[in-house]
C-alpha cells in the first residue's frame, strides 16, 4: 500500500504507474482519494480550532468569575463547542477509513526496468533461479495441501 503523502506529492507519477499496468480504471480513484484526503485534512484542522477556542473559553470563564462578571456568554458556546467537535471527528473517521480503501486499491510502484505486458501471455521471463524440481506424483497446490492437513475448510 502507498503512503498517503507520497500519493499526495507525486499524484501524477502514480497514474503513470497505473497506466503501466494497464488499470486505467483506476486513475479515477486517484482524483477521488486527493479529493477526500483534502476534506479530511481541512476537518481535522478545524477540529483542532474548535477544541483550542474550547480551551480559551474555559480561561475566559475563569477569568470572567474571577473578575465578578457574568461569564454566561462563555458557557453558552463552551456547551455548544463538544458536540461539534464530535461530530466533526466522526466525518473525520468515516473519511479516513474511505481514505485506506482507495489507499488499498491503488497499485505500487514498479520499478522502472521491469518491462510492460498486459497479462501473462505478454510478460517474459528475465531471470530464473534453479531448476525446478519434478516431482514422482501430482503436486498439490496450497488448498488442496490446506485441507488435506485439515488447517482449513474453505468450503
Amino acid at each position: 500500500m502507498l503512503d498517503i503523502k507520497f500519493v499526495r506529492d507525486n499524484p501524477e507519477k502514480v497514474k503513470e504507474n497505473i497506466k503501466k499496468k494497464f488499470q486505467d480504471q483506476k486513475l479515477k480513484v486517484v482524483d477521488e482519494l486527493l479529493k477526500k484526503d483534502e476534506q479530511y485534512r481541512n476537518l481535522l484542522t478545524d477540529s483542532q480550532k474548535l477544541r483550542a477556542r474550547k480551551n480559551e473559553i474555559t480561561m475566559d470563564i475563569a477569568n470572567a468569575k474571577k473578575a465578578k462578571k457574568d461569564p454566561k456568554k462563555f458557557l453558552l458556546e463552551a456547551k455548544e463547542l463538544p458536540d461539534k467537535i464530535k461530530k466533526m471527528d466522526g466525518e473525520a473517521a468515516k473519511l479516513k477509513e474511505r481514505i485506506d480503501a482507495i489507499l488499498l486499491e491503488i497499485p505500487n510502484i514498479i520499478a522502472d526496468d521491469v518491462p510492460k505486458g498486459k497479462d501473462a501471455k505478454e510478460n517474459k521471463v528475465t531471470d530464473t533461479f534453479g531448476k525446478p524440481k519434478k516431482f514422482e506424483f501430482k503436486a498439490k497446490n496450497h488448498v488442496e495441501l490446506c485441507e488435506s492437513l485439515g488447517i482449513a475448510d474453505f468450503e
